[in-house]
């Protein structure tokens, strides 16, 4: 399969119903796995026996109420067994071939909706943090959802119930037209191309309404999961209501549309009934007057009403299937429009991996902003090797910028970015990203156990690795206080444990990473001062001899830095170690002082 370097590709790119049939194709015959192409052949020859099938039942059926009505001077017991025989293995053999060829096409779907919607995953995942800090979680997952489901009922319906219904057409006119004439043929082809044509025109129309119901349906998703995932903000500012009405408003969106199409739906249903009605009470017309005239038996009057109901039954429900097989076409064109999303931050082709020597940082003349917004101008930063180094600031002044920056969630717009003297930009992502260990100010966990939270820094770690990081990250203890110990749930996003403990595993998670480098983005900033003591010392403790970089907010997290750099408005204006800046009587002694005064407001207040 790709995926594709899509850095041509426009922001919001439709991939059109053409574009969506051909990324299918792709999917479904895959160049390294020949089995699929095997399949799909086996399963067109099983069609093709399950249609000679279906012409041969009314034939014998057609021959048997021939033999029975000739009266007893032609009538023979033996050849009406032989007739009911031929007419009970054509019924059978119809349903085994049938059933043969779902068999043997089963795997050819499900490898191909597996593929596609695994592919638009991993494409998601390497899309930038700009991509996804514009678009909502829950719209993204009902669009590859559908769009896998979309696949499915597509690949499954098109190959086994609209191609025999087309090979049966071909099949029923042709015996017509020899058995009994040409009218019939006629008649019948004429019948299914004006149905036809109806319900693709009237479909077509019908399209937009399923359209506007997938983008209400999406919103509908993302509000409710954005709701749930932020319950605690609802219940602070007793929202309730007012995230109900928002949900109420997108859903009613979803309901008018829905109705739309529901109501216009049965304007096709009446539409494609008259047409198969007249176009069955001609043909049977035409077969009464050639009785009449001795031209055809009662037999053969028989086979052309069996032919016929036996072709329109399914051909009404082709309107039913061609409805869905456009639907699913623009629920997959939705999914696959998703692979033309602009990668920001690709690898180029010549990228090697990371050399880690000892671990050096260096920012050299890097400009970056946020579309209008300009955060870092110039910057210049150094970081020694084993050396650990705060960069601290106000808000606003782009210290988190300079984590993302080197994490390469985004690339600079002007400088360059080095570690150990290699550019970051011409080294893999994967490489780089394994290097670094990320501690972040709001640590989000998975709802799973907290020795699977701590082990996803590295999957295939033991336990007994996982319990060593939980005790450097001095988590072991609150742990074995459990009564399910290391096998203990976390909740959704981590919400059952404290912020203090949340940010032990996130420690613990970066240790067993085993990083050349730490960073530490206000790791400590939402947590009380008992707290922040403790994880400060776990901090320090597994940063030691690592090249580290804090960003931080608190003054008195960084004290014991060999370097600390002031940032403001995108610029370093100061740096030095503690000591040495406090006596410079500079930006940095004027937010130490009112950091100081806080902390002392604080303590007389809790006194």
């Amino acid at each position: 399969m790709r995926p594709r370097d899509t850095t041509t590709a426009w922001q919001g790119e439709k991939i059109g119903a053409g574009g969506a049939l051909r990324e299918l194709f792709m999917f479904v015959l895959p160049k390294d796995n020949p089995e699929m192409l095997t399949r799909i052949l086996v399963a067109l020859g099983l069609i093709g026996l399950a249609r000679v099938g279906t012409i041969v039942t009314p034939l014998a059926y057609g021959w048997l109420v021939d033999h029975v009505a000739g009266g007893d001077n032609t009538f023979d017991i033996t050849v009406m067994w032989w007739l009911l025989g031929a007419y009970a293995v054509a019924r059978v053999s119809r349903q085994i071939f049938d059933e043969g060829s779902e068999y043997a096409f089963a795997r050819v779907a499900q490898r191909a909706v597996h593929g596609a919607a695994l592919t638009t995953f991993r494409y998601l995942h390497s899309l930038s943090l700009k991509f996804h800090l514009d678009r909502q979680t829950g719209g993204l997952n009902r669009a590859i959802d559908r769009g896998a489901k979309g696949m499915e009922f597509l690949l499954n319906f098109a190959l086994l119930e609209v191609m025999p219904l087309m090979i049966e057409l071909v099949l029923v006119a042709g015996v017509m037209w020899g058995l009994f004439g040409f009218g019939y043929a006629l008649i019948t082809m004429l019948t299914v191309a004006v149905y036809v044509t109806y319900t693709l025109m009237l479909t077509e129309w019908r399209i937009q309404f399923r359209r506007r119901m997938n983008e209400a349906d999406e919103t509908a998703a993302s509000r409710a999961v954005d709701s749930l995932i932020n319950y605690e903000t609802v219940k602070y500012f007793n929202a309730e209501e007012q995230e109900a009405d928002k949900y109420s408003n997108a859903l009613s969106r979803y309901e008018n549309a829905a109705v739309r199409s529901r109501t216009s739906l049965s304007l096709v249903n009446v539409g494609q009934g008259v047409i198969i009605s007249i176009g069955l009470m001609l043909v049977m017309g035409l077969a009464g007057h050639d009785i009449h005239a001795g031209k055809l038996s009662i037999g053969s009057f028989v086979v052309v009403n069996t032919y016929l109901i036996q072709l329109y039954l399914p051909l009404n429900f082709l309107g039913f299937i061609y409805r869905e097989i456009r639907q699913s076409l623009a629920d997959m064109e939705r999914m696959f429009s998703l692979l033309l999303e602009t990668r920001d931050v690709v690898d180029t082709g010549d990228a090697g991996e990371l050399d880690i020597k000892g671990g050096s940082i260096d920012f050299e003349n890097v400009v970056f902003s946020y579309g209008p917004r300009g955060v870092l101008r110039g910057l210049d930063l150094k970081v020694e090797a084993g050396k650990r180094v705060a960069i601290v600031g106000p808000s606003g002044a782009g210290k988190s910028t300079i984590s993302r920056l080197l994490f390469r969630f985004y690339d600079p717009e002007e400088g360059e970015i080095r570690i150990d003297g290699q550019p970051i930009n011409a080294v893999t992502q994967h490489s780089l990203r394994s290097a670094i260990a990320v501690v972040p100010q709001d640590t989000v966990l998975f709802n799973t156990t907290i020795a699977d939270n701590i082990a996803y820094g590295r999957p295939n770690a033991t336990l007994a690795e996982v319990r060593e990081a939980a005790h450097m990250a001095s988590l072991d203890k609150f742990i074995s206080n459990l009564p399910d110990g290391y096998d203990t749930m976390v909740g959704e996003r981590g919400l059952k444990l404290s912020g203090g403990e949340k940010q032990r595993v996130a420690i613990a998670r970066a240790i067993i990473k085993r990083p050349a480098i730490f960073l530490f983005d206000e790791a400590t900033s939402a947590l009380d001062t008992h707290t922040e003591k403790e994880i400060q010392h776990s901090l320090d403790t597994i940063s030691t001899g690592r090249t580290t970089l804090m960003i931080a907010h608190r003054l008195s997290t960084v004290v014991n830095c060999d370097e600390i750099f002031v940032l403001d408005k995108g610029r370093i204006i100061e740096r030095g170690n503690h000591a040495d800046l406090l006596a410079k009587g500079g930006a940095y002694n004027a937010m130490w002082t009112r950091q100081s005064d806080t902390r002392d407001i604080l303590a007389v207040t809790s006194d």
